[in-house]
């Protein structure tokens, strides 16, 4: 515009231009070029061509347009009018005060929040501080600067460092309102929040929740209100410590460290004691070289803390991203600036800051200036840009030609001591032209990253918090060992038939089965005396304990191989059914003995597991897949002992096993088609077939007449328990008293079910075979151990059974306990059921009394054979004590351990021969895998118990095999 277009003349397109059309379109483009690209502003300075009062204040009334212009648009600004009178630097300081304090214009929606400005705050503390001394009346001429210093500290000290006392303070009102007005976003999001866990988490959960937004929105308001802005992890503590602009006057380096907050904090002190000598000299009354030094540092440091706030509050990758939301610059209109009220100064003091500085701020600044201040400030023979809007290319406009020339009119060796102003001189013409062009406000868009804001980030971390606390919650409900953060998955929570919540699967982390209210090992819950039983002390629980402390030995030594066995039983009832874990218990403990009799000196160790199947093993089968998941990430697990139930999932357990590459050495499951069906199957117990084939001969010696050869074989009723146990009991049973010359009431099995207590009912069964017509000589009973108890009961009174019957049954009796009353018999009743082991026959050659004794202190009363014992009877224990040992030494020959070998172990274990065992001999050679026919080599006893008037029943073992014998039974006499 050195030589602008004058009325009438072509501009662009052949339209005529006016100033008040050249200003606002060179405003527009330098706005959208800050939008576009970010890049630099310039210090637009306006003033007339010719030395005219009237023309400067067309001028001043040009800037004036262009900011009312504004008013009703998004673009933030300031309009600055400087005093008229008064010192010019102190008028200077003032301008730049007035920047930093209170709001800058705005409307609409799309800008975003108020700038803050806390580095001119820091400097303007110490100008007040300053002010107050100088103010004292003890202030004299004479005072020492050092002692005026030391005072504005002090001041400073009083004032927590703050502008001024009793500045604004934020309440409580104000800093709970986003939160608790609902038309906020924030405050939507809090009720939002505060609804899913009232309606989804526990009262304690929603109590803690609010409770911890309290206490933390009131530890942030009390640092807010109490923290000086000149704290040690403040932004404008670390600006003022590190900025290069006072190391070059002061004698403190920059320095500044969170890991170094005392350091830190005398750098700070330092500079603002140099700070405060220099404002104090700068307010000295007589004129002097010093004081003018003085006013110029004073100057550009509150020049520079202005510009760093702004360029702060533009930064891009801030936390809230301000700089992607500010499209915009910020604008300061200065329609007159002037010598005497410090415009010039400021203008000066903002293209000198920024010529030493190479970071570069958002500020754009449109001022006018009148013609007589232009000689005195601008270099005259310079000459100015060119119209903004030429013909031609747009790179030759005035912007681009003023950023293209800042490289080199910053450097000292040019003599432009104001590279960054872009002056534009205004022709009489132009600014006669009248007022007929419309100005509007520059339009600024709405952007997406006003969706990202402290409050959205409190928002979002709120609800993260609450979607935790619920997630939380959630795998609680569905991990035993459930949290937000490595929740385990080898243990989950499930619903038995009771409704009682079961946990299955895997013991491994900080994972229990043990409850409060387990059985002990005598069978007895605690509280019901027999402390001075053998396994009084011993619980789940400390069963679990021992084990894992065992697991941690063998872990620790040194270049120590080892193998891991997974014991599968059933730990967990439904209240009041305690009893029923009695016998995983008593598995267990023989598994553990085995662990510690075979640590104490072979070479290869073992690590034990312990997985719960849920009561009965109703949840077999999710066990099994948390077992073989484990087995996936710990190759040291060679196979798995127990599973003794038979259950209609057993085979699908064993396959899952099976396609693991687990073996499977099985205890007391008596099923006869899993070895048929399974390689990886090795059972210690005979199978229902062979039971049945067992108890013919006590049919057989029975010697009864054709006539009175009539049977009832009673059964469970299939239901949802998963129980085949007693429908192949039935089936063998049913098969054998035929072939034995039995006619069977009811011409098959008869069934009869359970009560909603799960106690049997057998009203319709014994109705149909005690009240057939025919006198019944044998009972077959195919169930439960707990069935026994209510067919007792009923045969003694019940019409066509009050004669003296036989009572024949499977294995699952070893359970019953007849020797403490708990179970009892029928005064016309003789019951013969069979034991897959007699531990007080077989077991007296082997170690296993001595090993519990010394190694879990169960110490039966003095007796002759300490087998005898109900820990022992049973044969529970001893057959996990065995199994264990089995699959050991089939992984021993296999050469298995962690590092390898676990593919050989079903061979190895078909190489077993382990002789002297509490059970006899555990013998695989002779298993053949899929065969068709029994297995040899099954131990297998007959009980029979009488009733016996005087006391409880008297119980005899009627004939009987050990483990390893391949012959028949003999004996076998009713």
């Amino acid at each position: 515009m050195a030589q602008g277009t004058v009325r009438g003349e072509a501009g662009l397109g052949g339209m005529p231009t006016t100033a008040k059309y050249e200003v606002d379109a060179l405003f527009k483009d330098l706005v959208d070029q800050f939008s576009q690209a970010r890049l630099p502003m310039p210090v637009v300075v306006l003033h007339a061509e010719e030395a005219d009062a009237a023309l400067d204040q067309e001028v001043a009334g040009l800037v004036s347009a262009v900011q009312e212009a504004q008013e009703g648009g998004g673009l933030p600004y300031r309009l600055v009018a400087g005093p008229t009178g008064g010192d010019p630097h102190r008028n200077a300081i003032s301008i730049l005060d007035g920047l930093s304090r209170g709001a800058w214009a705005k409307r609409g929606p799309s800008w975003y929040r108020h700038y803050a400005f806390p580095r001119s705050r820091l400097v303007a503390a110490i100008e007040g501080a300053a002010q107050h001394v100088l103010a004292a009346p003890e202030a004299g001429a004479q005072q020492p600067l050092d002692d005026q210093v030391e005072a504005v500290l002090t001041r400073l000290r009083d004032l927590h460092w703050r502008p001024q006392q009793g500045a604004a303070r934020i309440g409580w009102a104000q800093t709970l309102s986003p939160l608790l007005n609902s038309g906020t976003l924030i405050g939507a999001f809090v009720l939002a929040g505060l609804t899913t866990l009232l309606t989804q988490a526990h009262w304690e959960v929603v109590a803690g929740v609010v409770l911890a937004s309290f206490l933390l929105l009131m530890v942030t308001g009390w640092v807010r209100r109490n923290t000086a802005p000149l704290s040690w992890l403040g932004q404008a503590s670390r600006w003022f410590a590190t900025t290069t602009f006072l190391a070059a006057s002061g004698r403190q380096a920059a320095a500044w460290s969170i890991w170094r907050p005392r350091r830190s904090w005398d750098v700070t002190q330092a500079r603002a004691r140099e700070v405060a000598g220099e404002i104090i000299k700068a307010q000295l009354d007589d004129p002097s070289e010093e004081r003018d030094r003085s006013q110029q540092f004073h100057l550009q440091l509150r020049t520079l803390a202005l510009l760093e706030d702004l360029r702060s509050a533009h930064r891009a990758w801030a936390p809230d991203l301000r700089g992607r939301k500010r499209r915009v610059p910020p604008v300061v209109f200065m329609p007159r600036a002037g010598t005497a009220n410090g415009g010039l100064k400021v203008l000066s003091a903002i293209s000198d800051v920024r010529s030493r500085r190479s970071e570069q701020d958002p500020l754009l600044v449109l001022a006018g200036v009148a013609q007589e201040d232009v000689a005195a400030w601008l270099e005259a023979e310079n000459p100015g840009p060119e119209p903004v809007h030429p013909v031609g290319p747009r790179r030759g406009g005035p912007y681009e030609n003023w950023v293209s020339n800042l490289r080199v009119r910053q450097a000292p060796s040019r003599g432009r001591a104001l590279a960054w102003t872009l002056p534009v001189r205004l022709t009489r013409v132009q600014l006669s032209a009248g007022n007929t062009t419309g100005l509007t406000a520059v339009a600024v868009r709405r952007t997406a990253w006003f969706l990202w804001s402290r409050w959205t980030l409190l928002a979002v971390l709120v609800l993260a918090a609450c979607a935790g606390l619920l997630r939380s919650q959630q795998l609680s409900d569905q991990y035993c060992e459930g949290r937000l953060l490595g929740s385990n998955h080898d243990a989950v929570w499930r619903l038995d038939q009771a409704g009682s919540r079961e946990c299955i699967g895997l013991a491994t982390g900080g994972v229990s089965f043990a409850s409060g209210h387990d059985i002990r090992l005598n069978g007895r819950k605690p509280g019901q005396g027999g402390d001075d039983q053998a396994g009084a002390a011993i619980t789940l629980g400390t069963l679990e304990t021992d084990i894992r402390q065992e697991n941690d030995r063998v872990a620790s030594l040194p270049d120590v191989r080892y193998i891991t066995i997974v014991y599968a039983g059933s730990f967990t009832t439904a209240p009041g059914q305690e009893s029923r874990a009695l016998n995983s218990l008593k598995e267990l403990a023989g598994v553990h003995l085995a662990q510690l009799r075979n640590n104490a000196g072979d070479p290869l160790k073992i690590r034990i597991l312990v997985a719960n199947g849920g009561q009965d093993l109703y949840f077999q089968t999710e066990m099994v897949h948390r077992i073989v998941g484990a087995a996936s990430r710990d190759h040291s697990i060679v196979g798995v002992v127990g599973l003794g139930r038979d259950a209609t999932d057993s085979d699908q357990a064993v396959g899952l096993l099976q396609q693991a590459g687990l073996a499977v050495v099985d205890t007391e499951n008596s099923s006869t088609t899993l070895a048929q069906r399974h390689v990886n199957y090795f059972g210690l117990s005979a199978t229902d077939q062979e039971e049945a084939t067992a108890l013919r001969k006590i049919v057989d010696g029975l010697a009864l007449p054709p006539a009175a050869r009539w049977a009832a074989v009673l059964t469970r009723r299939p239901n949802n328990d998963h129980d085949q146990y007693s429908s192949e009991q039935a089936d063998y049973g049913a098969a054998m008293l035929k072939s034995a010359g039995f006619q069977l009431a009811g011409g098959g099995p008869l069934e009869y079910g359970l009560t909603d207590s799960g106690d049997p009912d057998y009203q319709n069964a014994l109705r149909q075979s005690c009240q057939s017509g025919d006198p019944l000589s044998v009972i077959y009973l195919a169930g439960r151990a707990d069935d026994v108890n209510q067919l007792m009961k009923l045969l003694s009174s019940e019409q066509g059974c009050d004669h003296p019957l036989t009572v024949l049954t499977g294995d699952d009796l070893t359970k019953a306990q007849f020797s403490t009353g708990a179970t009892g018999i029928a005064p016309n009743a003789t019951l013969y059921y069979i034991a897959l082991t007699d531990p007080a026959v077989t077991a007296g050659v082997s170690d296993l009394a001595a090993t519990a004794a010394s190694e879990l202190g169960i110490t039966p009363p003095p007796r002759s054979n300490p087998y005898e014992d109900d820990v022992f009877s049973d044969g529970a224990l001893a057959l996990a004590y065995d199994a264990t040992a089995a699959l050991h030494e089939g992984a021993a020959k296999a050469g298995a351990s962690q590092h390898g070998g676990l593919a050989a172990v079903l061979a190895g274990l078909r190489a077993v021969d382990l002789t002297n065992r509490a059970t006899g001999t555990i013998d695989f050679r002779e298993t053949r895998p899929l065969t068709t026919g029994t297995e040899p080599g099954h131990g297998i006893n007959i009980i029979r118990v009488k009733p016996n008037p005087p006391g409880s029943p008297q119980i005899d073992l009627v004939c009987h095999r050990k483990a390893g014998d391949t012959g028949d039974l003999e004996g076998c006499r009713p």
